[in-house]
């Protein structure tokens, strides 16, 4: 039972841990002021979901077959590919319809600041203001971009989450 259920779970787990990124990325979004503070809310309570779910997963293994660290980092990478994709699905929206202006404001800024580095001169600004519109607003781009990031940030969190998930058979 335990193994036909894998999939289910990462992304049942995957999407509450997308879910509760997508509202404190809104929180800070909204709010600008508190969002150092919304930032590190959202890393506690990933990591308290993502520990929650990975030990819910390895309960459901037999005492004699145990809970591997690498069964336990597994799932945790595949609950990453549902957060990114639910992450994907808010940046999309935020960048493109909720919060174009803001968006388009940062844009302006990031290009601002590196036109004032002389590093970049003319026609290469222009082509690499085109290159970053594109990339955030597109939304294959956001897709790829953050299942891939998510993957890997929760991949990271995940070597050290593992360590106290992991069940020893007995």
């Amino acid at each position: 039972m335990a193994q036909n259920s894998f999939w289910s779970d990462a992304s049942r787990g995957g999407a509450i841990v997308g879910l509760a990124g997508v509202v404190f990325s809104l929180l800070g979004m909204a709010v600008p002021s508190i969002g150092f503070i919304a930032n590190l809310a959202n890393f506690v309570v990933t990591i308290y979901l993502l520990f929650y779910f990975t030990r819910r997963r390895s309960m459901l293994h037999a005492a004699e077959e145990g809970f591997t660290y690498s069964q336990s980092l597994g799932f945790i990478v595949a609950s990453g590919l549902f957060v990114g994709v639910v992450c994907a699905v808010y940046q999309i929206l935020a960048s493109n319809f909720l919060f174009t202006e803001q968006m388009e404001q940062q844009l302006s800024t990031t290009i601002a600041e590196l036109q004032k580095t002389g590093v970049y001169q003319g026609d290469m600004i222009k082509q690499m203001a085109s290159m970053m519109r594109s990339y955030m607003f597109n939304p294959i781009s956001i897709l790829w971009s953050q299942i891939l990031g998510n993957v890997l940030y929760l991949g990271f969190l995940g070597l050290f989450i593992s360590v106290g998930t992991k069940r020893e058979p007995v």
